[in-house]
This record gives structure tokens, sequence and C-alpha cells, in this order.
């Protein structure tokens, strides 16, 4: 086991900064609450798992020490890179240099930082499998997946805890026949394009070092991956500002709806960036911030049965 500590701004907000990398719906690769999270990744050096714990700030502290430990080989570079996980270098415009509404967005989720983990495959998966299906189904095909093909990640993180595991790694993704996939609830359409991001895992990666037109390029040139998952991407794992998310089924209402303050109506993109161009530069920063903070609408109808899963 190793360990750092680190200064944090005591408004650090975990589960804004941190929930895009799961599923929301009881991810085995991720745990995250007010003042914990822990992760499983594969890094350059092996497999890791990282917990962070951040103390309730007192009254009047402006920062905190983040206790951070983390076990297996790629224990030290996880370490090594947590400023960067926690968005230490991550530079969100104060709200007193924005337009309303974004100054009152900004100012409700002034402790959402944009991570940076480096680690592109393993989040790409995941962003696959919520291709083409609603949110419930695809957290279903990600736990079945890591579940019954992936590893528990290292270290003593269970008991008390949810048992950790690791994201499926590109060897995996690569070796698991196509008759593995849809007893899981992957679609055919995905499993193939997991194996193609398994193929081109090396320079997937490399996408964590270029900018933000090279990033993009990069990731839209593996068949399957469009704007709406490379900018997903591009978002939440690379922490690029200004990455507009479209093409996802709710985001442009539900941020056309919060900007105008209006009754929720199916929006289109257009609409959305349009409302979104007073923020140029941090467009991407400011789904986030209205995403994070009262983003979900009323349901105006039942929810959709998920698919049945095939036999075996």
């Amino acid at each position: 086991m190793l360990e750092r500590s680190l200064r944090v701004p005591a408004v650090l907000d975990l589960p804004a900064t941190f929930g895009p990398l799961g599923t929301g719906f009881g991810d085995p690769t991720l745990v995250v609450n007010p003042t914990t999270f822990a992760r499983g990744t594969h890094t350059p050096e092996g497999p890791a798992a990282l917990l962070l714990e951040r103390p309730r700030p007192r009254v009047g502290e402006a920062e905190v020490a983040l206790r951070a430990r983390a076990w297996g080989p790629g224990a030290g570079w996880v370490l090594e890179c947590l400023p960067d996980w926690v968005g230490l270098a991550d530079r969100p415009p104060a709200p007193a240099d924005l337009p309303e509404p974004f100054a009152g967005f900004a100012r409700r989720a002034s402790g959402l930082r944009l991570a940076r983990t480096h680690r592109v495959v393993e989040s790409l998966a995941l962003v696959v499998l919520q291709q083409l299906v609603q949110g419930r189904e695809a957290a279903r095909a990600w736990r079945n997946l890591v579940l019954q093909h992936s590893e528990r990640a290292p270290g003593p993180l269970g008991g008390g805890w949810p048992a950790l595991w690791l994201p499926p790694s590109p060897e995996l993704l690569q070796t698991l026949p196509p008759a593995a996939f849809p007893p899981l609830g992957v679609l055919e359409r995905q499993a193939q394009t997991l194996r193609r991001v398994a193929e081109r895992a090396p320079r997937l990666e490399e996408a964590a070092q270029m900018s933000p037109a090279e990033a993009e390029a990069r990731l839209r040139a593996v068949p399957g991956v469009g704007v709406w998952s490379a900018r997903s991407i591009m978002l939440h794992v690379l922490g690029h500002a200004d990455a507009v998310v479209e093409g996802d089924y709710h985001l442009a209402t539900v941020v056309v709806t919060r900007v105008q303050g209006m009754k929720p109506r199916r929006s289109t993109d257009a609409e959305m960036l349009a409302l979104l161009e007073p923020v140029k530069g941090e467009r991407g920063r400011a789904q986030r911030w209205i995403t994070a903070r009262g983003g979900h609408l009323p349901r105006r109808a039942p929810r959709r049965a998920m698919r049945p899963l095939p036999r075996a």
C-alpha cells in the first residue's frame, strides 16, 4: 500500500467530480460519496485500486487534507497522477465573470472539478455500452461484464466496503468470443465496437496527451465511436472544458429547460449550442454544472421495461 496526502479546496465535491466515471447504478468498479471515492483502474504499470478520503471541512476552512491510498502494481502511477484525478489544475471561471443564469449554475456547483484520469479505454468501454440503450440496461451490461469476466481490484477493500473490481481490460475484451456478449445484455453492435476499441487501445490512450481537436479525431477514428461517445470521454475523462456533448437523448432538453427556466419540451442540439454560446470555451463545463445540480426533469411517462436477457 502506498499513501499520499494532498491539500484540496474544501468545496471539492467528490460525487459531482467523479460520478460520470461510473454508471450511477451500483457500478462495481467505483464507489463515491461526499467523503469517499474508490476506483479500480488499469495503469501503464499494472492494475491498481485508489481510495480517497476527504474530511468534512470546518466552518471557514478553505482547504482540507485529502488522504489517498493505493494498492497494486500501478499504485505509484495513480498516486503520481492524483492532482489531475482531483482536478487541481482545473481552473473553473469565477461566477462573477459569467452571465446569468450560468453564474448561478457555477455557484451551485462550485465543488465540481473536471477530472483527468489519463485512462481512456476503460471509460470508453462503459460509454460504448451506454450507446443505443437506456441507462439501466447499460449499467446491467457493465455489471455483468465486470462481475463475470473481470477480476477484483488489488488491495483490501471489501468486508464493510462493497467489493471493488477492475474494469475489463483491452486483453479481456479482445479474447471474449462473440457469443459471450448477448447473455450479458451487450448488443451485437456494441460488442463489435468494444473489440475495435480494445484492438486500438495503445493509440486511444495517446489521446490523453493530445489537444482537444486531435483527441476527438483519434477517438472518432474508431468505427462505432461517434461525437457523443468521443465528447463524453473528452469532458469526463480528459477534462476538456469546452467539449460539448451532442447527440444525447435527454441532455439538450435538460440544458435548454434549465437555461431558459421554462417547462420541459423536447429540444435540439442546435438550440442547446445557441444558448451555450455566451460561455464558449466552457460549454462542456456548463453542461456539467447544469446536470450536477438539478439536471433531472420530471418523468412524464412510465419507465420503459428493460429488455430480457437471452439465455447463455
